[in-house]
């Protein structure tokens, strides 16, 4: 299928939105279709609504019809985010405090999933793009936890066009639920083509075929705009006078390509009749990587650090709710929100359903609140660890406007300059002092009063509180062999290379 340049989605998204006004408040559907677009790596600073320098007018569409999240937090990188989403649950809980590679361990599976209490609710749900929740073993694949099918990648990353990582081919097409051997196909004859505009037309295929007398649950987990950089070039030439450096230009370019396939899924959802009866949401996974993980243009500005931290620039995230028959007019919402709260904002406030046989959850319904504009049940929230890899950056914890970092936050926001008012009374080392900052007053970090020593105190404590529930970071199966990529006739592609292990154990 043909992808939409600039000016034509542009003209076909302002038609949609008159379109739109004119539903009005509809009644309530009693299943509404609900889509989950999940873009990878995308900064506070990279909707066109907030920089006016890259176009997304299907973003700027949602932020004018509908709710902006002006609060809404999810963790500094991906498969903590894309478990949290799935489970209802933080990483604390999970077990997932870092993201993915190639070993042994996944969300586990004792874990009840957003599609499997969506599907137990009537919905058919389908999942399209990124999954990096674990692929060591068959049943941790996405048709076996709650997808009648899947299109797209396991692992974190890959070239767009080549479609490979560590050495495999990473694009699997999954066409009936619990598709494990002899029903998962490697989509060879995609290789050259770019997995956002794959991603999107098969999105649009889903729509097409589905009945709509069924509510439709769509995961939509963009790869863009994740490393590396890779666009097309026609989707960088609007830019070309626009945006002097090269990096940011080429970003700019991918965030396009994304935009361009909301749009065009959102136009297939009103053609088919179904977008009065839709709750579109998109959210990043984690704030744009600026210098650590990868930085390849993304900027978080006026917040502070990236991806990989738990400063506001990686951990606050970029979020956007159209629902045209629930929302007569947008707003910003300033209430507080985490990624956590989706599965029972959707499952109880969206799709009227009651929550079985899962865990308890860390989330919580905000469905009444977010849409009736007023304050938010959700009064604190707990960041977390950042990734591993670079280092120990918190934990840290929100109390109202209050944020508490305890350790470093992270080297992309880490500053020593910005600091002041430090109490050292608390006897703390430097790698594991408490840091205080009011983030509603100062959204930047930059005006620390650390020397508030009740308030900290409080903190710590709750934050204690919050670590003492803590499971151990998942670290993977002993028995498994040592990832390597599998064997086919076409060439080495990456798939589950543990099935023969027993069962999972966490070590």
């Amino acid at each position: 299928m043909r992808s939409m340049l600039h000016g034509e989605c542009s003209v076909l998204l302002m038609r949609l939105a008159l379109a739109t006004f004119a539903f009005g408040v509809a009644a309530k559907p009693a299943k509404p279709h609900i889509i989950f677009h999940v873009i990878d790596d995308f900064g506070w600073d990279d909707p066109g609504f907030r920089n006016h320098q890259i176009h997304t007018p299907a973003l700027d569409m949602f932020h004018q019809q509908g709710i902006t999240l002006d609060q809404y937090y999810v963790q500094p990188s991906c498969s903590p985010s894309r478990a949290t989403f799935m489970s209802g649950r933080m990483p604390l809980h999970t077990g997932i405090n870092d993201w993915i590679p190639n070993k042994a361990y996944g969300l586990p599976l004792d874990e009840t999933t957003l599609p499997q209490l969506l599907g137990s609710a009537g919905y058919k749900c389908h999942a399209v793009g990124k999954w990096h929740l674990g692929f060591f073993r068959t049943e941790y694949t996405p048709t076996f936890r709650g997808f009648e099918s899947f299109y797209g990648f396991y692992e974190g990353s890959e070239d767009y066009f080549k479609h490979t990582k560590d050495g495999g081919f990473d694009l699997h097409r999954e066409a009936q639920p619990r598709c494990g051997p002899g029903c998962t196909t490697l989509a060879w004859e995609d290789t050259d083509q770019y997995s956002t505009n794959l991603f999107a037309d098969e999105a649009l295929r889903i729509i097409d075929r589905h009945n709509t007398s069924e509510p439709l649950f769509l995961y939509q987990a963009w790869q863009g705009v994740h490393d590396p950089r890779q666009v097309p070039q026609h989707y960088v030439e609007p830019y070309v006078h626009r945006i002097p450096d090269l990096k940011r230009r080429e970003f700019a370019g991918m965030v396009s390509a994304v935009d361009e396939g909301i749009g065009n899924i959102t136009r297939k959802l009103q053609e088919k009749g179904m977008l009065a009866d839709a709750v579109v949401i998109v959210t990043t996974d984690n704030g744009g990587p600026i210098v650590d993980c990868a930085g390849i243009g993304a900027s978080n500005l006026p917040l502070r650090g990236g991806k990989c931290s738990l400063w506001e620039g990686g951990t606050r995230g970029t979020s956007l709710l159209f629902a045209p028959g629930y929302v007569e007019r947008s707003f910003t919402w300033q209430g507080l929100m985490h990624g956590a709260d989706w599965l029972p904002t959707l499952v109880e406030g969206v799709a009227d359903e009651r929550i079985w046989a899962t865990k308890p959850l860390d989330g919580m319904n905000v469905w009444p609140q977010l849409i009736g504009n007023r304050s938010s049940p959700r009064q604190e929230l707990y960041y977390g660890l950042a990734d591993s890899q670079v280092g120990h950056h918190g934990p840290a914890l929100r109390e109202g406007p209050w944020k508490l970092i305890v350790g470093t936050g992270g080297g992309s926001g880490d500053h020593p300059h910005w600091w002041r008012n430090f109490s050292s009374s608390l006897g703390l080392s430097e790698d594991h002092r408490p840091r205080l900052f009011n983030v509603q007053e100062d959204p930047s970090e930059r005006c620390e009063v650390s020397d508030q020593e009740e308030r900290v105190r409080s903190m710590l404590s709750k934050i204690h509180g919050y670590q003492a529930t803590a499971v151990p970071q998942r670290q993977g199966d002993p028995r498994c062999p040592p990832f390597a990529p599998l064997r086919s006739p076409q060439g080495p592609y990456l798939g589950p290379w543990c099935d023969d292990a027993q069962q999972e154990v966490v070590v």
